[in-house]
């Protein structure tokens, strides 16, 4: 949809394009006077709400001005207008949009306005999401089963897992059986990091729900971190679900977030300026990723403990303690869970990669009237094309020391090519660096029987 408004424009009556005019007056409400263009995006599946604005100054390379103005759209009615968008646009078959796009600009001292949309089939962001957003998405935003997007099943069938779970004890034992290769030892080191982390701490168990500390299980197919007042977070890897429980039991314990905590976490770096002789804490590609998905965002509900990003990027270097709290008004911000999630995923053992099949060896087809010859018995398996030297062969003595077969191929053969290096050579010259070799698999005998090749050495002799 696209819209130019015109000098004394009635009042729109269509509710949609009604609520667009709000929301675009709100947004351009907020922008500098030297902005040219702006984009305002917004994305929600269930409770996950990421919205951001970037856009272009008259005489600015960095939009600082814009940037400013989407730090203040979590204090503006915005967020419920989008919310408001996804709702009336809303199709009974199809459910709501996932994501939207609104584009504006000046024209002629004028603003004009278009937006896009998004279905939930395209949303890119899915790393984002939980299993209990896509469920409650759903209950918001009804649609037909054949218009559940495949990325979103099996998120589905997690949150299905952790509704049907019931804390029934688990012996550890049979849960390490079921852990992937090279993922062995996933329970006993967690909680050897735990102790490191957290000393005296025993919050953590395994197979063992309902005794008020944070447990991990598995029902239906999915790993489950289950919360001392039972709480079920679901996940489809064993290693996310140990990192969720132990991010748990840091949080209960009230472990101090400094800056060795945020560096392990890989959630800011230091970086030296050599021309200053300085260094600095700066947020990681990780930390900017998190401060893009909540800095312009809706603050979280409830009462969860947070750390604000924006005092972590550009600090002097040295060692400093966070104290956490609600989230800031304005800006980035992690949960504390977050931060101690993404530590526990870098301690833990990772899975064995997987078992990679030998490469094929180079290939060629011999095809139907190609000739083919060989020395020795038939139940060889190495043909050659005839000008290929004896020394090339991979054999013994001389070729009058073997019986020489010639054959012409009837049927497409395939072959793996090569070559043998040359034997020692005492004085004589190297051998041309000629012909080709082909391992043909199957005994040279049984292609003879078969049909796909026919022997035609007649009289003719030897190499």
């Amino acid at each position: 949809m696209t819209n130019r408004p015109e000098p004394n424009d009635p009042e729109p009556t269509d509710p949609e394009t009604a609520l667009l005019r709000r929301l675009i007056d709100e947004v351009t409400a907020l922008l500098p006077g030297a902005w040219r263009n702006a984009e305002l995006t917004y994305r929600s599946i269930g409770g996950h709400e990421s919205i951001w604005l970037t856009g272009s100054e008259e005489g600015r390379r960095h939009p600082g001005g814009i940037h400013a103005a989407g730090r203040r759209i979590p204090r503006t009615g915005v967020p419920d207008l989008l919310r408001r968008h996804r709702e009336i646009t809303a199709d009974p078959v199809h459910g709501a949009w996932a994501a939207f796009t609104y584009d504006l600009w000046k024209r002629d001292g004028v603003t004009d306005w278009s937006v896009s949309a998004r279905p939930a089939a395209e949303f890119a962001w899915t790393d984002e999401l939980t299993p209990a957003d896509c469920a409650a998405e759903l209950r918001r935003f009804p649609r037909r089963d054949d218009t559940i997007p495949e990325w979103m099943r099996p998120l589905l069938a997690l949150d299905r897992a952790a509704q049907d779970f019931r804390p029934v004890p688990q012996r550890e034992s049979d849960l390490v059986a079921l852990l992937p290769a090279g993922m062995e030892r996933l329970f006993m080191r967690a909680r050897v990091k735990l102790a490191d982390f957290v000393p005296g701490a025993d919050g953590f168990r395994v197979g063992a729900p309902g005794e008020g500390r944070w447990t991990v299980a598995h029902h239906g197919g999915a790993w489950l971190a289950v919360g001392p007042g039972g709480d079920v977070f679901p996940y489809a890897e064993p290693r996310r679900a140990v990192a969720h429980a132990m991010a748990g039991v840091m949080a209960d314990a009230g472990m101090e977030v400094n800056s060795t905590v945020l560096r392990t976490a890989l959630i800011i770096r230091l970086q030296r300026y050599p021309r200053k002789g300085e260094q600095a804490w700066l947020l990681s590609d990780d930390g900017r990723e998190l401060n893009v998905r909540t800095a312009c965002s809706p603050r979280p509900r409830g009462t969860g403990r947070y750390i604000a990003l924006d005092p972590l990027n550009n600090r002097p270097a040295g060692p400093f303690v966070c104290f956490p709290g609600p989230a800031p008004e304005e800006g980035g911000y992690v949960s504390v869970h977050t931060v101690f999630m993404m530590l526990a995923e870098r301690v833990l053992p990772v899975p064995a990669p997987a078992a990679q099949a030998a490469p094929e060896p180079p290939g060629e087809v011999l095809e139907a009237g190609m000739e083919v010859d060989a020395y020795g018995d038939p139940d060889g398996r190495f043909v050659y094309t005839v000008d290929t030297p004896f020394l090339r062969r991979g054999l013994w003595g001389s070729p009058e020391d073997y019986a020489y077969h010639r054959y012409r191929v009837a049927k497409p053969v395939r072959g793996h090519t090569g070559l043998f290096a040359p034997g020692p050579l005492g004085s004589d010259p190297p051998p041309p660096d000629t012909g080709t070799g082909f391992y043909i698999v199957d005994p040279i005998a049984d292609l003879v029987a078969s049909g796909h090749l026919v022997e035609i050495t007649g009289d003719r002799g030897g190499h």
